[in-house]
This record gives structure tokens, sequence and C-alpha cells, in this order.
């Protein structure tokens, strides 16, 4: 697995290593050669990597190759950083805050991608933060509440502008007649591989979002929305089922297509 993290992290993390969701497992993260270096290494302001305050652990897999400009803030301890830039040519522009301790930020190659993360904010302990090959964003900003709970974004994903994500409501809603809490406690989020979010849509203790599938600009998403589907509007509902979508506007490779289970075209 990772070095460094504890095995409450390792186990919380090979959980998510799943074929819906990427094609990495543990087996090839612990064939990763990560090198590690404290939050005081000048090597890593070359790198585009700052660290305000704490003493994260960082793991690079290059010590060579820019990552961007990523900001770290690390209010507990252990907390830790990986990144596999081994390949890395695109960039990556992130503000993280993980103010508990153990928790673990995972941003796996981005190919020629560009990744901007406005604000990554990790509020309790041993939470994960997964970040699959090849996933893109304009501009998320993602906060995560609960002590093991994660946000896992697969392979290939695309995140629009300025969506948000939140694995809860952000705030108790309590009923004054019994004084009972009725909203649900935090949740773990998941994109599978291959989603499309559009601009502006928010996600608020939405479980998962399944394989291939597309949520619309500017909806609003609790729960599920089943693979290969559109759901769309505020609260969001299925438009449509039975699709998919392709990176480039004349249409879906077939390595697009192959990541999601489904034969090339026919000729």
């Amino acid at each position: 697995m990772l070095p460094h993290i504890t095995e409450t992290m390792a186990a919380l993390l090979r959980g998510w290593l799943r074929p819906e969701i990427t094609d990495i497992d543990s087996d090839l993260l612990a064939r990763r050669n990560y090198i590690d270096l404290d939050a005081g290494d000048p090597q890593l302001g070359r790198l585009g990597i700052e660290v305000v305050g704490g003493a994260p652990v960082i793991l690079l897999t290059d010590l060579e190759r820019p990552v961007g400009k990523i900001r770290l803030l690390s209010g507990g301890h252990n907390n830790v950083l990986a990144i596999d830039n081994a390949a890395w040519r695109g960039t990556c522009i992130a503000s993280i805050r993980m103010l508990g301790s153990d928790g673990l930020v995972l941003l796996n190659d981005v190919a020629d991608g560009f990744v901007q993360i406005n604000e990554l904010l990790l509020r309790s302990h041993n939470q994960l933060m997964f970040w699959g090959s090849g996933a893109t964003a304009v501009g998320v900003s993602l906060e995560l509440e609960g002590s093991e709970r994660a946000c896992v974004i697969g392979d290939d994903a695309l995140i629009s502008n300025d969506v948000w994500i939140r694995n809860y409501d952000m705030h108790a809603i309590h009923d004054l007649h019994s004084g009972a809490q009725i909203n649900r406690p935090p949740c773990d989020t998941v994109l599978e591989r291959h989603v499309w979010l559009g601009q502006d849509a928010l996600l608020l203790s939405c479980e998962r979002v399944g394989m291939g599938s597309i949520v619309g600009a500017r909806s609003m998403v609790k729960g599920f929305v089943p693979g290969l589907s559109v759901a769309a509007g505020a609260p969001a509902r299925i438009l449509r089922e039975g699709i998919s979508w392709g990176r480039s506007s004349l249409g879906m490779t077939d390595v697009e297509r192959r990541s999601i289970g489904l034969p090339a075209p026919r000729p």
C-alpha cells in the first residue's frame, strides 16, 4: 500500500479500489516508488507544493517533475498527501485543508489534463480523498465531514466549473416537536469512472454517481444516480438511461467505450 498511512486508512483506500471506479489496485500502489518529503523540504517549492502549518508527509514518484501549484494546510498529525507525478504532464491548482489527523489525499496521474480544486476541506479524522487517473476539473469545491468518510473521484471523470461536492447537509436540521435531528449523517461520495458533472452542479449528501453518467448543469443531486444515465434538475431526476458521453464533441472514443464496458461501435 502507501508508506506512512495507518492500517485504518489502508483498509479504507483498499475498499474503494474497484473496477467500476479505477484501474488502480493495491498491487499497483505497492509497486509505485513513492519518495517521502517532510513539510520543510525546499524541494517542495520547486515542485509547486506549499505547506502552511502542521507537519504532513508528502509522497511523490518524481522529485523533478512539477505538479502545478498546490497549497496544503494540515491541522492535525500524520496527514499524507500522495501524488503520482512520474508521468505527469498536466497542471493541478489546489487549496487543501486537512483539519483532522491520519488523513490521506491521493492524486493519481492527471496525464496532460487540468485540475483546479478551489478548496478541498477534510474536517475530520481518518478521511480519504482519492483522485482517479486522468480525471480533470475546471473548478470544484469539496468538503468532507465525518470520521472514516471518503470522497472518491473515478478515472477519467470530468468536473466542470463551479461544482460543489458536500458529503453532508452542512448543518443539522431538527424537528421542533420531538427535538430529533432529521437529516442524515455524512456519507461517502463516489463518482465512478468516466462521469461528467456539468457546470454549477451541487452534490449534497450524494452517495454515488454511476459509471459513465452525466449530471446536468445547475443540478442538485442527493442519493444515487445510476450508471449510463443523465440526471438534471433541482432536485435532479433521471431524464434518460442507456447513454454516456465523450470528451470530444465528435463522439466517444473506443477507449472511453471500453472503460465503461461497452463494445466498439459497429462500422
